[in-house]
């Protein structure tokens, strides 16, 4: 009986420690799965085929333009030469307006197809996380915690106070 009451009082800390229940999840491969995410990539590949082909038109008329002027240029008055080069050159700054439109197209189309998926996600994990009784889930693919129960201890107050930061 004493070796019983023994054990029992030498499990007691380690059974309180079992209540902490850590998950983890790789939510990149989750959301790669999804349904919603191969329609999604389908939608962005378009648009920047899209933008791509713009992009080529406006290439093949520039190195069109310059080949022209190039060709030509020793046969050209001064003022025609001078208004072809800032015609060169405008079209240069058109491109990298245009590249950088297209990038910025595509990202903020991105982030509006992705945020349902991601909000998604993320209510689904909360949810499993309460459910089941978990403290903590950690991401795999951010290295975060993407729940965290109540019940989780901030101990930042008590790291604190061992640095003497009261």
């Amino acid at each position: 009986m004493k070796k019983f009451i023994v054990a029992v009082l030498l499990a007691l800390p380690f059974s309180l420690f079992a209540q902490d229940k850590l998950g983890y999840i790789n939510t990149g491969e989750l959301i790669t799965q999804m349904p919603e995410y191969a329609e999604n990539q389908k939608a962005l590949e378009e648009l920047a085929k899209q933008y791509e082909d713009e992009l080529l038109k406006m290439r093949e008329e520039y190195y069109s333009k310059i080949k022209d002027f190039q060709d030509n240029q020793a046969t050209m008055p001064d003022a025609v030469k001078e208004a072809r080069q800032s015609e060169i050159l405008e079209l240069e700054q058109r491109i990298t307006t245009f590249q950088n439109t297209a990038n910025t197209g595509i990202q903020q189309k991105q982030e509006s197809l992705f945020a349902p998926l991601f909000e998604k996600v993320r209510t689904a994990i909360s949810e499993v996380g309460k459910e089941n009784g978990f403290t903590y889930i950690f991401d795999l693919s951010t290295q975060a915690i993407v729940f965290q129960s109540d019940k989780a201890q901030n101990v930042l107050p008590l790291v604190k106070a061992k640095l003497g930061l009261n």
